[in-house]
């Protein structure tokens, strides 16, 4: 299968909500590559950019065409689109289930995940910066969906709608939202990298802990 095709599936499963894009990526077999292309971007640079540009431009045209399609089903189909959204979490548990014993830490990051909710003087959520380096954080750590974690943190239709207007150029989003992603991306691969080699059940445990505390913050939110 053509990389921008692979592309394209991974962008599908980012804008869905309840969808895992790195999930998508393991079982398209590209995910491994993906990251080790930008670990060794300088290194490997021509075939970095020839991987990661191909597979980026298939998300890219994803997002700009379902965007619109996910705006329409949430206005008008909210509940129903919601309860498929929470449907699509749910069976991605068990497989993250399989790799961790360690669920001490499950509750412990599933606390932590609504005790930082509860700030009310981080407003740097609303920034386009954290936005994208949260957009960097979910495209890289299997399991945990983007769009779920947008939602729940009541960011979710300003990022669809910056997408979903990508043709007008929105340079006063789109740049902070770009080098927040960027610099998410060069340091998140790296951590997660070392992460899944050192403490792989631990890994698991914090990704199966956000997992099910973006499926409980959705229901409350609504």
């Amino acid at each position: 299968m053509d990389l921008v095709i692979k592309g394209f599936l991974v962008g599908l499963g980012k804008i869905i909500p309840g969808v895992s894009g790195s999930i998508i990526a393991i079982r398209l077999g590209v995910y491994e590559k993906m990251i080790a292309s930008i670990n060794n971007f300088f290194k490997d640079f021509k075939d970095s950019v020839y991987y990661l540009g191909k597979l980026g431009l298939g998300i890219i045209l994803a997002i700009l065409i379902g965007s619109h399609i996910i705006i329409y089903l949430l206005d008008n189909y909210y509940i129903p689109t919601l309860f498929i959204f929470l449907v699509l979490i749910a069976t991605g548990i068990p497989m993250i289930i399989k790799k961790t014993h360690d669920y001490v830490l499950v509750i412990i990051t599933f606390i932590l995940y609504f005790a930082i909710l509860g700030i009310p003087s981080l407003n740097v959520f609303h920034s386009y910066y954290f936005m994208g380096f949260l957009e960097a954080f979910t495209t890289i750590v299997p399991g945990i969906s983007g769009t779920a974690l947008f939602m729940s943190l009541g960011l979710y239709d300003d990022v669809l709608n910056m997408f979903s207007n990508l043709y007008l150029f929105p340079f006063k989003q789109l740049i902070p939202f770009g080098i927040g992603a960027f610099l998410g991306t060069l340091i998140i691969s790296h951590f997660i990298d070392y992460c899944f080699k050192h403490h792989h059940s631990k890994t698991y445990a914090v990704i199966l802990g956000l997992t099910l505390a973006s499926m409980v913050s959705l229901i409350i939110k609504r």
